[in-house]
This record gives C-alpha cells, structure tokens and sequence, in this order.
C-alpha cells in the first residue's frame, strides 16, 4: 500500500489542461438536474458536484431516497420508476423540463439508456452529455458487451452466448458465471461451481421466462484477477480523463464498497479505443478483473454511465463535473487524458454494512465494523467516507443512521433495503424492450 502517493506521483492535471471555457459561467448560477436519487452513483455525484456550487436538484419515485438528504439538493420531485414505467418517468422529465429551467439533465443511471433513445425530444437548451443511441445499444446489455469486446479484440473470460436450456445443461466448465443480458446491481448474475448450482440457475431463468430461445444469455469462464473499475469521460471520441480503482471491499450484489485508486495505463488504452470506436459521448465505466502476475486486465461488465465518481474527485479527477462541462460544452478540446493520484483509499461505510449482513454477517460483526470506522482501523484506515460524508454534508447522517439501526435490528434486511434502492433506478428486460421500440433519433 502506498502510504503518502502524493510523495510518489506526479500532480494531477488541472483544468488548465483544456483550453475550453471551464470558468466562463459561475457555478452558483447553472441548475442541473439528475434522472435518479436512490443509487450510490446519484448520492456520490451530488458530493462531488456540491462543493462546486452548483443548484442540484433530483428527481425520484422514492421521497425518502438517500440523495434527499443533503445538504446540496435544492428541491426533490417524485416521479415514476423508470423500470415499471419508463413512458410516464420520460413524460414526467419533459414535462419538467418544460415547466422549470435548468442548463443540465445528468443521467446517473441507466436513464441514460432512455435519454439516448430521445435525445430529440429534449429541450434545446438542456445541455446533456450522451452518446447516440445506436452506440448504447452495443454496451448496454452484457451480450451486445461481450461481442463488442470480441470485434475489439480486447480481453475477456472465455465466453460463449446461449439461449436454450440444453446448451445451459451442456456446460461442463465450472466455475462460471452466467449472466441475463441486463441485470442491475448484480441482479441476473449466478456463479456456478457444479451441475446443482447450474439446475438452480436454469430453473430460475425458466420461471423468469428466460429460457424460451428468443432470448440471449452470456456464459463466462470465472478469470483470475482483482476486482478493479476503470471510469472516463468522452467528448465525442476522445478520451478526456481515465480513473482506475481496485475493490477493497463489495457490498450486496458485489458493487465497491471500497476502493484504491490504481495505475493501469494499458486499461486507459482499452478505454480509448473503445470510445473512439463508439465515438463516445459522456461517461462509462468497464468493470474488469486484473491479474498483477501478467499486468493484464481482463473486462467483464460495462456500464455506459457515471458511476460512484467520489473516489475519483478524491483523487483528483473530478469526472462528475468534467461531465457537466461537456454537456455545457465547455470542456475545449484535452491536450492530454486527465489522471489523479494512485494509492488513494476511499469507503462507504453504508454500503460496506450492507455487505457484511447480506453475506450473513452477524450483530457483532457489525458492530465490529462500526468501531473500526470510529477508530480508523482495518479497511477504514488512510480512506476516506465518499458517501455519507457527515461532516461536510450533515443530513447524509440520517440515512446512514436508518440503516444502520435496521441492520442492526435484523441483519437480514439488508437485501430488502438494496432492493428497495435498485428497483427505484433499475432498467428491466421490458423496460429495455419498451425503449428501443420507442421513435428517437
């Protein structure tokens, strides 16, 4: 572990490094708006875009969503779920759109799926940073993902893509993981170890109607490595800032509850290669596993949106904010790819509790956790809170204090509790189908 990187690694690059116009309008005076507010991405994006001054508001079916509770939200608006009722969300953001002014919509999520699709349809004069649609479509689901990694030529597990129930029963290599082609949150994601686990998965799969031959699965050879994330920002293109993180800790579903930031040059190469191929618009992020024997990533998920960016911000790379300003377009052209700091630690206290009692942790183990983040010790030592960061933003107290007590009263909520938070935000199969049969541009 690097323990002062800022000995070891050169300064980040400012904004000086663009030649744009970052500082040509006062923060104070831009009013954006983000598409959800009960995922760690939204909760994240608003610390890192808070400080800057900027008005933030948030829409949400959930009153009492986690990012209601800072201190930098301007105004909550409750609006339908986009994954039950993705016309009446997309009516509803219109519709504000139309009555209130603001000079950004920020996708946090997988609105931006939607948002792509009707990019027509916005106003004018709301900035938004998105690839085209036809571009989504290649890495929004795991087995359009997969293909475009073979066309690329870039590393991934073994892979093969199914649709029937005997080539599932056929599989005879284990571990493996077998993935619907679009899941949330770790949802529609089996790790099979042997022929019980893969009759479990199938059984599941038929009872969701999975498993009729319409539909496409990804099945993929488990690959050694360490967790890692690699997040960017894109304007037209071109690669404007890389940011790598290594898991030190998940939470329910597998997300990063903890990271690092980390050194992969080569994965920042990937990253660009694929944004100039997609003529990437925005931000995504790759989830890949990385193996320190050969210094070599091996990719396994993307998601063509912001994702959890504080550990970035922390770093140095502030990708929430270079995401406003290409939405504003005033990101000038890079003279260089922006990288922070390595060997920066950051935590979510929340989403690490979370974690431990969904895995059966017990009272004790939480209450364990708990006195080491009080005391600095364990996975909470040199890292720092970047998603309830109660002395900066004081309401973020109170929805970790809610479910702190609920775990601690029933460990055995916390699955509820995730799916409580990933079914506001949360794209379905359906969801999926009824937006790509939606008019866009």
């Amino acid at each position: 572990m690097t323990t002062n990187p800022r000995k070891t690694t050169p300064d980040p690059p400012t904004n000086t490094s663009f030649k744009g116009r970052p500082n040509s309008r006062h923060r104070a005076s831009i009013r954006i708006l983000l598409s959800e507010g009960s995922s760690l991405s939204a909760r994240q994006t608003i610390t890192a875009l808070g400080e800057s001054g900027y008005h933030l508001d948030v829409c949400d079916p959930n009153p009492l969503c986690i990012s209601r509770f800072s201190r930098f939200i301007r105004h909550h608006y409750r609006c339908p779920a986009v994954g039950t009722d993705p016309l009446g969300y997309l009516a509803f953001v219109l519709d504000h759109l139309s009555q209130q002014r603001y000079d950004v919509l920020l996708p946090v999520h997988e609105q931006a799926f939607l948002f792509a699709r009707v990019q027509d349809q916005l106003p004018s004069d709301v900035g938004v940073a998105l690839a085209p649609f036809d571009a989504f479509v290649q890495v929004q689901g795991k087995v359009a993902f997969a293909r475009m990694m073979e066309r690329l030529c870039l590393p991934q597990p073994p892979t093969r893509i199914v649709r029937s129930r005997a080539e599932l029963e056929a599989m005879d290599r284990f571990p493996c993981y077998l993935k619907t082609d679009y899941s949330t949150a770790g949802r529609g994601v089996w790790r099979v170890t042997d022929g019980s686990e893969r009759a479990r998965a199938v059984f599941e799969l038929e009872q969701q109607g999975l498993l009729d031959g319409t539909r496409e699965l990804v099945v993929q050879e488990e690959a050694a490595g360490r967790l890692c994330q690699a997040q960017a920002v894109f304007a037209h293109g071109t690669l404007l800032a890389a940011h790598c993180t290594q898991t030190r800790g998940v939470s329910v579903g597998g997300g990063h509850a903890a990271r690092m930031s980390v050194d992969h040059s080569q994965v920042a190469d990937h990253l660009a290669t694929l944004g100039q191929v997609l003529r990437w618009h925005g931000p995504l992020a790759l989830d890949y596993l990385f193996n320190e024997g050969t210094s070599s990533p091996t990719y396994i998920e993307c998601n063509p949106r912001l994702v959890e960016p504080m550990n970035a911000t922390l770093s140095g790379v502030n990708l929430a904010d270079l995401t406003v300003r290409v939405a504003l377009r005033e990101q000038g052209r890079a003279s260089e790819t922006i990288r922070g700091h390595f060997g920066i630690r950051s935590h979510s206290l929340l989403a690490i509790l979370l974690g431990i009692a969904d895995h059966g942790g017990s009272r004790r183990e939480l209450l364990r956790t708990i006195r080491e983040n009080l005391q600095g010790r364990g996975i909470f030592a040199q890292s720092r809170e970047d998603l309830t960061p109660v002395r900066m933003d004081p309401p973020s107290l109170i929805p970790l204090g809610m479910v702190t007590g609920q775990l601690l009263l029933n460990p055995r909520t916390a699955h509820h509790i995730s799916t409580g938070a990933v079914n506001s935000y949360s794209l379905t199969a359906a969801a999926v189908e009824t937006i790509t049969s939606l008019d866009g541009k």
